[in-house]
């Protein structure tokens, strides 16, 4: 298949926890996004926003830290009774449209697939070949701290993490970026001399792809989520 960009939404305390835990991480990814019934999820997440350990943990999160010993004990039981809690709730009448007592909110997992237009996009962005350069830009595709090294490796290093203000930044980045302009713009003859990874994109499909990624990003900071990218 080669080389494919990917990212996927998670909440800030699953960032934290993946930090802790690698192998938790990469059996995640492993198994692929998670589908849950919208209404369903819309139910827990409000439950969980209510909660005393939940927010107490989203302050630990914010001073760099994370719930270790009794504290995780404790949060990992009140998780568990809240999800057992929401499942037990009977699901939506799924024979009705959309607008007759369902929600239209977002499954629990939101994951983009770049294909193999990653690279493309991430040298349109910054005009880099190699890594994040610094700015939110570099940071939409290539950026973040990598988390569990050789051990979470998914074929072409580890995947990366950023924070949820990280992905703000990124958002607000590419809410601002010139897509019409750049993608005119684009010399493809040049990114394959850069050395880009499959660099024959041209305008329209570097469009499409952008919009997806801003749209993504969009989602992302708009929920206050964490995102991982890995290339796999």
């Amino acid at each position: 298949m080669g080389m494919i960009g990917k990212l996927r939404q998670v909440s800030e305390f699953d960032l934290a926890r993946y930090k802790k835990n690698p192998g938790e991480m990469a059996r995640a990814l492993a198994a692929g996004p998670l589908q849950m019934d919208p209404q369903l999820y819309a139910r827990m997440r409000e439950t969980l926003q209510r909660s005393p350990s939940v927010q107490k943990m989203m302050e630990m999160s914010k001073q760099g830290k994370v719930p270790v010993g009794k504290e995780q004990i404790e949060l990992q039981k009140e998780m568990m009774q809240l999800l057992k809690q929401a499942l037990g709730v009977n699901k939506p009448d799924q024979s009705k449209p959309p607008g007759e007592g369902q929600s239209r909110e977002e499954p629990a997992t939101a994951e983009l697939d770049l294909h193999k237009s990653w690279h493309c996009l991430h040298f349109m962005l910054t005009g880099k070949v190699e890594g994040s350069d610094g700015t939110a830009l570099g940071d939409a595709i290539l950026g973040g701290a990598e988390i569990g090294g050789e051990a979470a490796d998914t074929g072409y290093g580890p995947p990366r993490g950023l924070s949820p203000a990280q992905v703000r930044n990124v958002s607000a980045a590419l809410a601002a970026f010139p897509i019409e302009t750049k993608a005119g713009e684009f010399d493809a003859a040049a990114a394959d001399k850069a050395g880009v990874y499959v660099a024959r994109h041209d305008e329209q499909e570097l469009k499409r792809y952008f919009l997806q990624l801003r749209e993504f990003y969009d989602g992302a900071a708009k929920k206050g989520n964490a995102v991982l990218l890995w290339i796999e």
